[in-house]
C-alpha cells in the first residue's frame, strides 16, 4: 500500500517503510519474536525508514524489516534513553521526505522521482541509477538482497546496478505492502495475502485467521510482538492468528506512525504523540516541536542519528 493512499511505513516500511521506511523507516526482526525480538515497515518504513546493520541482515542475529532498525537494542538497558527535543536540520538545497530513505546495508540513499541521492558524510550527494526509482519506500529487503517493486516494475540490486526480477505467483505489487514476522515474508494488499518462498523466488497464498484483509504498512513490533493497527482495527498476532488487541492509555491510529529509535517505541502522528511504556501507550511531549507537520513515517537514520524529514519540516532528534 502506498503510504500516501494509506511505508516507511511502508516495514518500509519495507519499510514502510518499507520498508521505509522502507523504512524509513528502516525498519520499519533478526532472531526475532522468540528472542524478545527486535516494518515496517517501511516500512521499511521503510524503511526501511531506518538504517539497517549489513552483518545482522547476513546472519539473522538482530531484527529487520523496512520500518524498523533494532540492531542498537539493548535488551539489558534497564533505563533506555529516550529522545526529548527536536533540532531545526539544514540539508543545503536539498528538501528530503524521510519516508523516501532506504538502506542497502552498507549506504543511506534517498529516492523520489528525480530526488536521487547518497548520504556521504553528512552530505547528500547526487546518485545515479540505471532505473528511476520513483518512491523509496518501495525498496525493500528480504533479509539478503534488496528489492525495488512499484506495479509491474520488478528489480533486485546487484553490486550498483537494478537488474529485473521475475518473481512467480504474483508479479505485480508495491514494496511498502511488504512485512516479516522474523521468519517468512509477506505481502498483504486488502485480500491478496502472500507468503514468499525464497528459494524459488514463488509469491504462495497466504490464510491468515481473524483478520483476513488487511495491509502490511500498517503493521509494526514493540521487539516481542507484531501488531496491525489501522484506526479502529487493532491485532496482535499470535501463530497465523490476528487477535483483537486493547491498549491500555493512548489510542494509536496507523501502524505506519509507529518508530523506534532502538530503545524505544513511538507512535508520531500530527498532534498524536506517544511513547509506548511497559505495553502502555503515554502522551510524549517534544521539545521545540512547533505545528503538527511530524510523522512517524519521515523519521529516518543514518545509523547514528535519527532525523524527520518533511517538506520544511527538517529536525533531527536529540
Amino acid at each position: 500500500m502506498d503510504k500516501q493512499t494509506l511505508s516507511n511505513y511502508g516495514w518500509l516500511v519495507i519499510v514502510t517503510l518499507i520498508l521505509a521506511v522502507m523504512l524509513a523507516l528502516a525498519t520499519p526482526f533478526g532472531n526475532y519474536v522468540g528472542d524478545a525480538v527486535v516494518s515496517v515497515a517501511n516500512g521499511f518504513v521503510g524503511a526501511s525508514d531506518a538504517a539497517i546493520d549489513e552483518d545482522n541482515i547476513a546472519t539473522n542475529e538482530d531484527k529487520w524489516d523496512s520500518k524498523f532498525d533494532y540492531s542498537g537494542f539493548d535488551k539489558t538497558q534497564n533505563t533506555p534513553k529516550e529522545f526529548s527535543k527536536i533540532i531545526n536540520k539544514s540539508w543545503g538545497n536539498i528538501t528530503l521526505s524521510g519516508r523516501n530513505v532506504w538502506t542497502d546495508g552498507t549506504n543511506t540513499y534517498h529516492s523520489s522521482q528525480s530526488q536521487q541521492y547518497i548520504l556521504h558524510n553528512g552530505n547528500w550527494i547526487a546518485k545515479n541509477w540505471n532505473i528511476t526509482i520513483e518512491n523509496g519506500d518501495k525498496v525493500w529487503t528480504d533479509g539478503t538482497n534488496t528489492y525495488y517493486s512499484s506495479g509491474s516494475s520488478q528489480y533486485v540490486l546487484q553490486g550498483d546496478t537494478w537488474v529485473t526480477k521475475t518473481w512467480t505467483g504474483l508479479t505485480s505489487f508495491n514494496g511498502d505492502n511488504i512485512w516479516t514476522d522474523g521468519t517468512n515474508i509477506y505481502y498483504s494488499y486488502n485480500s491478496d495475502q502472500y507468503v514468499l518462498n525464497k528459494e524459488t523466488s514463488t509469491w504462495e497464498a497466504k490464510t491468515w485467521g481473524g483478520l483476513t484483509n488487511f495491509y502490511g504498512m500498517y503493521i509494526w513490533t514493540d521487539n516481542i510482538s507484531i501488531y496491525y493497527s489501522c484506526n479502529s482495527d487493532q491485532y496482535i498476532l499470535n501463530g497465523d492468528t490476528w487477535e483483537t488487541k486493547v491498549w491500555t492509555g493512548a489510542t494509536i491510529s496507523m501502524g505506519y506512525m509507529v518508530w523506534t529509535d532502538g530503545a524505544n517505541v513511538y507512535h508520531t502522528f500530527q498532534n498524536q504523540q506517544q511513547v509506548l511504556k511497559n505495553g502502555v501507550w503515554v502522551e510524549k511531549e517534544w521539545e521545540n516541536l512547533s505545528g503538527t507537520n511530524f510523522y512517524g513515517y519521515h523519521i529516518w537514520t543514518d545509523g547514528t542519528n535519527y532525523y524527520h524529514s518533511n517538506s520544511d519540516a527538517q529536525y533531527q532528534l536529540s
